[in-house]
């Protein structure tokens, strides 16, 4: 199978359309058209389903394209092993949640520090990290205890981050006071649905200090559960951490959830972790978090080992403190 031909036919299943995906991989729709059917003939089966509006994906490729990205990503180091190339490329995970204070600066960072590494960042549920790390889609990504226990990774802990009740403006959760399991089982909740591993956390929680989650709405996207909590439908549940990315905090109310945390760790894919350039983006990921979570702003708790997580990582039985 011709990997280039597969390169090609991702990009057209992403924009939905072989004009589009032409346009942005600077060539002709009839030279793209005809790479998709050489592909299909030599598969033996349609992949596409072509109408006036764009393309569709048959169940055939549908499965091509859900196995097509990890297949790529390891021909790719393949030939940065065989071929001894200077350039490295490296690619990482990050939490939503941490977008201001982690990824964008450190991405920065490494731009100007790793000239000789091409650095891929992805974002993204912590759920949805997992499973590219799973796939081999990345070498290095902050994931929460569930992943760094599950999965094949060396990991560093760095910090337990405290998890937060937001609800919209004047619904009095004042920041100081922590909010009980109590008032949180009474909440309207906006969430991620399973299999999200802060859902699973809130699920557990409720159930440990005996209550039952009520669900407003499932939402899977964090600005859309914040959008909905400001205009008034219910509560979310965010890292605390999520608040530095709001530009409006004024429209939204937060208070730290008594013995709801996340443990969050630097997760290294074990076939990768000798390399030399992905030994040093997680040693600098590390270095960079480990500082960060020294910060009482973030109501993070720094620590230098594992310590009182429980078998999901982010949930214990209330304490007298908040965070």
């Amino acid at each position: 199978m011709d990997l280039d031909l597969v390169e090609s036919f991702l990009k057209v299943a992403e924009l939905g359309s072989i004009n589009r995906a032409a346009t942005e991989m600077e060539t002709t729709q009839p030279a793209l058209a005809r790479k998709m059917a050489r592909l299909e003939h030599d598969l033996g089966t349609p992949l596409l389903i072509r109408g006036v509006r764009g393309v569709r994906l048959t169940d055939a490729g549908r499965t091509l394209f859900n196995g097509a990205r990890p297949l790529l990503r390891q021909s790719s180091l393949l030939r940065d092993e065989v071929g001894k190339q200077q350039r490295t490329q490296v690619s990482v995970g990050f939490p939503f949640s941490m977008h201001k204070r982690v990824t964008a600066p450190f991405v920065a960072q490494q731009l100007r520090d790793q000239p000789k590494v091409t650095l891929r960042a992805y974002e993204g549920f912590v759920h949805q990290l997992h499973e590219w790390m799973e796939q081999g889609l990345i070498d290095v990504a902050i994931l929460d205890a569930l992943s760094a226990q599950t999965l094949q990774v060396e990991h560093q802990f760095f910090a337990r981050e405290q998890l937060a009740l937001v609800g919209p403006a004047g619904a009095g959760l004042p920041a100081g006071t922590p909010a009980t399991a109590e008032k949180v089982g009474a909440c309207p909740l906006i969430l991620p649905g399973r299999p999200n591993h802060m859902r699973l956390a809130v699920d557990t929680y409720l159930k440990i200090n005996g209550q039952r989650l009520r669900r407003a709405a499932d939402a899977e996207s964090m600005s859309l559960s914040l959008s909905l909590v400001a205009g008034g439908f219910g509560y979310t549940i965010v890292p605390w951490s999520a608040l530095y990315e709001l530009d409006n905090m004024d429209r939204f109310e937060a208070a730290p959830i008594d013995g709801l945390f996340i443990d969050w760790f630097v997760c290294t894919q074990i076939g990768r972790r000798h390399n030399v350039s992905v030994k040093r983006i997680s040693s600098n990921l590390t270095r960079m978090v480990s500082s960060l979570a020294r910060d009482e702003r973030w109501h993070f708790q720094a620590a230098d080992r594992e310590d009182g997580a429980t078998a999901n990582g982010a949930v214990r039985r209330p304490s007298r403190r908040g965070a």
